[in-house]
């Protein structure tokens, strides 16, 4: 072997970066029945052919169209060319040991040749199909509280720009819940202080892709919510309004009076407003109300009251 040839035998050895983009911790993809058969078909059509002590590899060896490929040569062949082929039709040649997706797709044959034919070697792959993935997810509302329904919105990519239809598995306080598989999860399937969690897995019709593991999530102590309206017209000389409350996670408050007229009182336990209009004088008055659950969280309602001149 000549110092040239010895030179050309070592660069062609020397594997080219991949660059398709494996996420390190996603689940293996789960086949489905026709996608094990192409799978089978895939094996059946790599074909490698050697002479004159030369042989080849392409790596990996079930690829995707997400994935480059490279070619391993062991031995020296008669000529330094690397070829590469799709479907029969020469796409590159030279001394590149490497090519890239955007010369293939899902289903296509690519073949390499190196050397002569009396020494060198050839080797072939079918290109696969690639599963999809998930790149990103939103969920709303913003804030989640006991009562209020979830919903998520997956985002996925596929090589191959196939559809991808996902589906959805709720975890509550870790526990998979198998009434809760839409993207959607109600609000009364969780209380204050679970932990949250939502499983998605897309699918292509072909594999399901690597599952999706949210973030957990905890509900935190929703704030109450006044939900009753103050009174606009006055019938006697008393003026009173009831306060009511919604809360999904307590039934006990606090209420006082942020600001109000003189004379005008709230039970801090019932929430009922009580105020005597003998000798008020006619005007507008500003009332704001407070609502405090027992954690310290707050609502608030403000409202003006006009009071005529008697008639």
């Amino acid at each position: 072997m000549t110092l040239k040839r010895l030179t050309f035998f070592l660069a062609v050895t020397v594997l080219l970066s991949a660059c398709g983009d494996d996420t390190p911790g996603e689940t293996t993809p789960a086949v489905k029945p026709e996608a094990k058969q192409t799978a089978q078909a895939t094996k059946k059509s790599n074909e490698v052919k050697s002479a004159g002590g030369v042989s080849v590899s392409i790596i990996p060896a079930n690829p995707t169209a997400s994935d480059c490929l490279r070619v391993v040569i062991q031995g020296s062949p008669g000529r330094s060319a690397v070829a590469w082929s799709v479907n029969g039709s020469i796409v590159s040649t030279g001394s590149d040991t490497g090519i890239c997706p955007e010369h293939y797709r899902r289903d296509d044959i690519v073949t390499v040749e190196v050397g002569t034919k009396d020494q060198g070697a050839k080797a072939s792959v079918t290109i696969g199909n690639s599963p999809p993935r998930i790149v990103d997810i939103s969920s709303s509302p913003d804030e989640i509280f006991a009562g209020t329904d979830i919903h998520v919105e997956p985002i996925a990519e596929d090589a191959d720009d196939d559809d991808v239809t996902f589906s959805f598995q709720w975890l509550i306080n870790g526990e998979e819940n198998p009434n809760y598989t839409e993207a959607t999860l109600p609000g009364n399937a969780f209380i204050k202080g679970d932990e949250l969690q939502v499983l998605v897995t897309p699918n292509d019709f072909y594999v399901d892709g690597p599952v999706y593991e949210s973030y957990a999530t905890h509900v935190p102590n929703a704030p109450p919510r006044i939900i009753s309206e103050p009174p606009i017209e006055i019938s006697s000389l008393d003026y009173l309004y009831q306060v009511e409350v919604s809360d999904p996670d307590d039934s006990q408050f606090t209420y006082r009076l942020d600001e109000g007229p003189e004379g005008m009182e709230i039970d801090p336990a019932s929430g009922l407003v009580s105020w005597s209009l003998s000798d008020v004088e006619p005007g507008e008055y500003k009332i704001a109300i407070i609502v405090t659950d027992p954690e310290g969280a707050e609502g608030a309602q403000e409202y003006n009251l006009t009071l005529g001149a008697p008639q």
